[in-house]
């Protein structure tokens, strides 16, 4: 995502939230001190501000939260980043991602408007990956022309699944506005996709395993929608 598109995504979120800090409710929702209770649907886009890409805010994903009661809650983190380029009049490259993180929190302090929370995701993922050219040769499952069939070949298409676990806290801002923080430690099994130039294999699929700590949802800003 180009920082444009960044800064245009948060100052959306900041002009959503004016009328919801300003929005005066005269019955009670969720628990006590505006923080999310059992039965509250919550939405929010997490990010970090640590990249080295020169952005303001790298944005990771965006995720929905239910709370089944006021300590436990399930959630679904969702990712995307669709990258379709004509670089030429003969030459369109695909690099695309696609994820999905369904998970489950568990929150150990409810006091005020703070709180803290562990959290298990699983996680599964697709990187789409191709070249294709009228005019010279078409790669299917990497988005670059390898050079040689027993080396590395980047930009590689992939399919993969793991695990994260996470710790996080929250503070909310009356009912319905709140932002935190969460980091992890995640382990991925990819699985790479089978490399074809111009119709003929080119290197088999392989696989690999690895696990790292995960800072891209160190910052996050949420909304609470509806209660249920």
């Amino acid at each position: 995502m180009t920082m444009r598109k960044q800064l245009m995504l948060l100052t959306a979120l900041l002009l959503i939230s004016c009328p919801i800090f300003a929005q005066d409710e005269s019955t009670e929702e969720g628990s006590s001190g505006g923080m999310a209770g059992a039965g509250d649907f919550l939405f929010e886009v997490t990010g970090t501000p640590f990249n080295t890409g020169g952005s303001l805010l790298n944005f990771s994903e965006f995720r929905a939260r239910y709370f089944i009661t006021e300590e436990m809650a399930v959630r679904l983190g969702m990712e995307m980043d669709l990258n379709n380029n004509q670089q030429t009049p003969d030459l369109v490259i695909n690099d695309s991602y696609y994820g999905l993180m369904p998970g489950f929190e568990y929150h150990f302090v409810n006091e005020g408007s703070f709180r803290s929370y562990a959290a298990a995701d699983l996680m599964f993922g697709q990187r789409i990956a191709s070249r294709k050219s009228s005019t010279g040769p078409t790669v299917l499952g990497a988005a670059s022309l390898p050079n040689n069939p027993s080396s590395f070949v980047s930009n590689r298409g992939y399919t993969q699944f793991g695990g994260r676990v996470s710790i996080g806290a929250e503070y909310y801002f009356g009912k319905r506005f709140y932002i935190g923080g969460e980091i992890g430690f995640q382990y991925i099994n990819r699985n790479n996709k089978e490399v074809f130039v111009d119709g003929e294999s080119f290197q088999d699929a392989t696989k690999s395993s690895f696990g790292y700590l995960n800072t891209t949802n160190a910052f996050k800003i949420g909304f609470r929608f509806l209660n249920f």
